[in-house]
This record gives structure tokens, sequence and C-alpha cells, in this order.
């Protein structure tokens, strides 16, 4: 009912979702608020800071530059502080699963290839490898076509998370609908010397130390990590090793530098989707387990379905400020080698990417009160072979090669942004940018399938920031984007499970998927309530719609050329709810995010249909309570409302549910914390993820079982 009204009318379908969000706001908004003093309590306080500094700051952004940045925004943004994070920081989803308009499903449990989702961006995509730009302190980790592994992202050794949604990431070369997710990493100049252990249920263990310092005009840090998981359910073992470090370099008083090396080796086993009936019953089981026809065509332990990845990064930025003129200089090299072997094929992917960017920003009051004119340049190039092997059915080895592309991608984007104080209370925001970008494919096979593609365009947005008063901001944007499709959307490998003879590689003629957004929203307190809400809807022309047959690995991307909509709510709310509750000293607090992602087909075959891949009700809730003594106590309910269409025909669901966690943390003294993060401790039977497909039946195998209970213990001891 709640689609109908937005489809119908959608600004007052946007406006009048209160039976959900009534139920949302009663839950946060408890009796007799307080959030006292916030450096004590330890809550997350969204702080309004302004930052004007004329000397480099060795450590580029600090987080108060960050914030003023974020501010600056008239859009969607996010902001996690990592030592923020009470317990567990094992994965990306602990940083960033309970954020509003960020849907992170999990795929394994493990350090594998969870969904991340901002409006709507790739959902179609198994894995999912595009849709967002992924940062380096500012510097892309995608390969050039936009494709990512997003198991290459370690929030241990970050400092930060900034998150810029949809348009709000032109200033660093986003030109997708989901926006750009940048880790900031730690530095000597923030960081201290540490080390932790965690252990939980399946013999997940995850270890990290690090250790850094900084002297007159140089610091450095380095961190490593091992992660390894046996996997709630069979064939599910995964491992993670990182090793990150940086040195930065005072240079003069206006000239800072900072180098980056990350190495990067993450592998783990795919236990392959089920039928539902069976993700029910059996959520350890995967195909193999049993004597149906579908076990002996698709037994996991005989094809081995896995991935394997290494990366290997070096990266540079150095940063001039003289007065009210600041320029920032990167480049950077990562050498990659991916291979990807589900049921049916090996795709195999070695790649060698460079980049680079050039960022500048004018202040001072020109044409109005206050300017600030920013200009950024940046490029990248990627050199891709991707080779194509059949897989046995009977061992898993690798067959006849039936494909051998070489794959070439560039971008060239150059971005303009003017914010201008019309008054005391009014910013407007003006941006442009440019983009070229090709997708290049040669042959070795002598097959002729070769493709020149090239994905021009420009993306203007504009945006006003209103200040009603120092603690709260309103903001509203009109923006577009223009997005190419990767080489997993342009290739498409098929291969008959019975018949893996005859398998083949094909081309898909493939146009980039445009969008027109319009956003708007608030951010701010008032005592001890905050929020952040963003409400918004994209109009998406040749939306990038990828659909996997019946045995739920060969696919093909097609442009939907009839239309589709994207338009939601993103909604945190924290309430301060007691001070001294049981003890002198303690705080109650509570946090809500809900997030409403009604995706769906304007026209065409599935009209008036949801697009699957994403719930479109999903609310999270915490209370959280804390003692001067340093003990946390938070538990916590995520809510998927509604049942989410598996494919396109709305004919197959997953099911809602409820999931309860609880952390636990106590700070020993200054330097030892210990704590423990438990989840689903209700059991509840679920399905985490599933493919998509046009249309499916509940004999295909489509969906991920859930995990079970599980519980993490950890320690953390600096020094």
């Amino acid at each position: 009912m709640l689609s109908k009204v937005l489809k119908s009318n959608p600004v007052q379908g946007l406006v009048t979702k209160r039976s959900y969000l009534t139920v949302c706001l009663a839950a946060a908004v408890m009796s007799a608020p307080v959030l006292a003093d916030n450096a004590a309590s330890g809550l997350v306080i969204d702080e309004h800071i302004e930052i004007n500094s004329q000397r480099a700051e060795r450590a580029f952004p600090t987080i108060d530059e960050a914030r003023s940045e974020l501010k600056k925004v008239a859009g969607g943004t996010n902001l996690i502080e990592i030592a923020k994070l009470p317990a567990r920081q094992a994965t990306l989803q602990d940083a960033l699963g309970f954020e509003p308009g960020i849907i992170m499903q999990s795929f394994f449990g493990g350090n594998d290839q969870p969904r991340l989702n901002i409006r709507g961006s790739g959902m179609q995509s198994n894995p999912v490898n595009r849709g967002i730009q992924l940062l380096y302190d500012g510097l892309p980790i995608n390969q050039a076509d936009g494709s990512f592994i997003i198991g290459f992202l370690d929030v241990k050794s970050a400092e930060m998370v900034s998150v810029y949604r949809g348009a709000n990431a032109q200033r660093y070369g986003g030109t997708t609908l989901g926006g750009a997710v940048n880790l900031h990493s730690q530095n000597g100049t923030n960081a201290d010397p540490s080390i932790r252990l965690e252990y939980g249920n399946d013999n997940r263990l995850g270890l990290s130390g690090q250790t850094a310092g900084q002297h007159d005009d140089w610091d450095y840090y380095i961190n490593a990590s091992h992660d390894s998981y046996d996997g709630y359910r069979n064939h599910s073992t995964s491992e993670r090793n990182n090793i990150s470090a940086n040195v930065g370099l005072d240079i003069s008083n206006a000239i800072t530098n900072r180098t980056y090396f990350q190495w990067s080796d993450n592998q783990f086993d795919i236990p392959f989707v089920v039928p539902k009936d069976r993700a029910i019953s059996a959520p350890e089981e995967v195909l193999g387990d049993g004597n149906t026809p579908l076990d002996a065509l698709l037994n996991v332990y005989k094809r081995d379905p896995y991935r394997d990845s290494s990366l290997l990064r070096l990266a540079n930025k150095t940063r001039f400020s003289i007065d009210n003129f600041q320029q920032d200089f990167g480049v950077f090299y990562q050498d990659l080698s991916d291979t990807f072997t589900d049921p049916l094929v090996h795709n195999v992917t070695e790649s060698q990417d460079v980049g680079f960017e050039y960022a500048a920003s004018l202040t001072g009051g020109y044409l109005t009160d206050y300017d600030e004119f920013s200009l950024s340049l940046s490029g990248n190039l990627s050199d891709m072979n991707r080779s194509y092997f059949a897989n046995s059915p009977e061992d898993g080895s690798k067959l006849q090669k039936f494909g051998d592309l070489d794959l070439e991608a560039s971008n060239f984007i150059l971005a303009l942004q003017w914010q201008a104080q019309l008054s005391q209370n009014i910013q407007l925001v003006a941006a442009a940018q440019g983009v070229i970008a090709n997708r290049d494919i040669s042959d070795n096979k002598e097959a002729g399938l070769n493709q020149d593609n090239s994905y021009n365009n420009v993306n203007p947005k504009l945006g006003v920031n209103y200040q009603f008063s120092d603690e709260i901001r309103f903001f509203a944007n009109v923006s577009s984007t223009n997005e190419a499709p990767t080489y997993w959307e342009l290739v498409s490998a098929s291969v008959s499970p019975k018949n893996p003879a005859m398998a083949k590689v094909s081309l898909n003629e493939l146009e980039a998927q445009s969008s027109n957004t319009i956003e708007f929203g608030s951010s701010g307190s008032i005592g001890q309530t905050q929020w952040n809400i963003a409400l918004y809807r994209s109009d998406i022309d040749d939306e990038l719609i990828s659909i996997v047959s019946d045995f739920a690995v060969n696919g093909k991307t097609d442009n939907y050329a009839a239309g589709t909509i994207h338009q939601g709510i993103e909604l945190e709310w924290i309430q301060g709810l007691s001070e001294s509750l049981i003890a002198s000293g303690d705080y109650l607090s509570s946090k809500l995010v809900y997030n409403y992602s009604d995706f769906y087909f304007s026209g065409g075959e599935y009209k008036g249909n949801q697009i699957a891949g994403v719930p479109e009700h999903l609310m999270q809730f915490e209370l959280r309570y804390q003692t001067a003594g340093g003990l946390y106590i938070a538990p916590s309910v995520k809510w998927q409302i509604d049942d989410a269409a598996i494919d396109h025909a709305n004919s197959q669901f997953q099911d809602a549910h409820v999931l309860v966690g609880l952390q636990v943390a106590y700070q020993v003294n200054k330097d030892l914390r210990v704590y423990l993060d438990g989840q689903n401790l209700t059991d509840e039977n679920y399905q985490t993820s599933y493919v998509i497909r046009g249309y499916s039946n509940p004999k295909q195998p489509s969906y991920l079982p859930g995990f079970g209970p599980s519980v993490s213990l950890g320690v953390n001891y600096s020094f």
C-alpha cells in the first residue's frame, strides 16, 4: 500500500510515511532525554566544526576537517569513526552495517563479498562489484572499469570512513548512483601501538597488531592483521591477511607528503545457494549434502567454487597550503590478481591499475561574502587480462580455456564546484562533472570478440544548504549521474552444467545508465535529540539489470529501456534518555536507523513491480547503557519488516525477519578493553541474501541461508 501511494504521488508518499515512521520514532524517542557530557559518555555526537587552517596538516584530512567538509555537502553523507565502534571491527559490515542510507547484506558471514548497497547501486550484480566508488585516502581502489573487490577494504587500519551518497560524491570522481565510500587510514599522528585478539563461533579468529610513532617532521604507521573463519555453513571457510603502512613527512610549513602501502590476500570458499525449503530446513547444508538430482548436478564439494584475490598497492599524496589556496596531488599503482570460481566457470583476472588526482580549492570573498572554488582532475587506467575456463564437475579443476580477453579501461574526470555564501544562513552549491570513459575489449582467441566503447557525459548538480541555527541544517539538491558498465556486464560467460565442452563467451552491447535525482533533508540536534534524514527520488534511464539463469550462475546484463524509479528515506535518530539511571555518571541512550527503499519498474515487461535485490523496509534499533566506570551494554534489533522480492516478476520472496544482537564492552583501564559481540541470539531462521532472476520458482537454487547464533569475544590492548 505504501508503495502504491508513492507511485501515484511521490511527494505526498514521501511525506506521509507516518504508519512506519511513527513506529520508528516512537521507539527512539523515549522519556527524559540527556546526552550531557558526550566526552565522558563516548556517544557519537554530530559536532559542527568549521576548519580554516592555513598550515598544511601532515594527517590530512583530520577528523575535524572531514566533519567540516561533510557539513558543506548539500545532501546525504555519513562519517564513521572506527575508534568509537565499541566491539568487533573485523569486517566492513561491522563498520557500515548500522548507518542511514547504507544497506549491507551478508553472503557467507566471513571475509567474503557482502552486498554493499546505497540507493540501489549495482544491486543486481552477483557478486556486487559496481555502483559505488571505493576509495583509500581519496584515491580509488576500484579498477578503471568501475568494478571492485569489496574484501580488500580493511577497516581495522582505518581512522574513519566518510560516505558521500549519490551524486554528492562528484568531488571524488564518483559517477555512480551509489556515490563513494572513502576509508581514511590511521597514521602516526593519531594511532597508538596496540594488539587485538578476537575469537568466536565456528573458529572465527581475528588477530591484528599495529605500531606507530612520530618525530619532529615525520611519522609512521604499520598494521598487520589476520582473519579466518570456518564458516557456519559447509564449504564456507575464509581467510584474509592484510598489511597496511604509511609514512608522512613535513617538507615545509606549507607542504606535506604521505606515502601508502597495502598488501592484501583474501580467499574464501563459496557454499553457493540452495532452494528455499533447504535454506529453511537445513541452513548449514550445501548442494551435495542431499540425494536429489540438483545435488548431483551442482555438487559443491566436487565443483569447489571459491575466490582467491590478492592486491599490492602503492600510493602517494602531497598537499600544498598557502593562505587561502590549497592543492592536493595524488598518484597510485596497484597490481591485482583474482581467481573467481563459481560452480561452472573459472574467471581468472590479472590487472595493473594506475591513476592520479589533482585537486585545488580557493576561498575568499570574491563574488559573495564567502566563496569556495574547487577543481579536481582525475584519471585512472586498467590493463586487464581475463581468462575463462570451464570448471570440472568431478574435481573443480580447470578444463578448456574458452575465453581470453584483453580489457583496457580508462576514465578522465574534471569536476568543478562553487560554494557561495548567499546570506548568513544560505549557501549555494553549484557543480558539474565532465567524464570521458572508455571500455575496450580485444579477443586473444581470434573469435572476433572485439569492442571499443566510449561513454562521455556531463553531470551537473545544484544544491542549497540552509543553516536554520547553529545546530540545525536543511539541504536540497538536484543532480545527475551517468554510469558506464563494467566488464562483468559487458562480457557474459555461459557454461552448461551437463556439457562444459560447449562453454562460450559473448559480448553485450550496453549503454551507460543515467539518472536524475532530487534530494532534500536535514541534520542537526535539539537538546538531547540528534537526527540525520534524507529523502530522494531518482528517475533512471537504461538501468543496468543483470539476471541469472536457472542454475544461478550464467547471467546476462541488459539496459532496461522502459525506465525505473529509485526513491526512499534514509533516517538516523539518536536520543538521550536518562542520566544517572542506576548509578552516578551513567547514561542511557538509543539509536534508530530506518531505510526505506522503494525501487520499481516504471514501464516495460515488469511495470509496477519492485526491482529485486533490496528489502523495501529495514529498521535497526539499539539501546545503549554506559557507565562512568567504562561499562557499555547495547542490545539491538534488526528488523526486515516485509518479505523482499528475489525476482523481478515478484513471484518469490525472501522472508521478513528479526535479528537480535548484543554488544558488551568494558574499558578496564586506559590501555585495556574487553568486549563481546553477539548476533542472531534468538536463532532466527532466515535468508541473508539471494540471486536475482527475471522469474524464479521454488525448486531453483536461489537463497543463501542466514547464520545461526554467534558470539565473538575480543580484547584490545594499547601501549
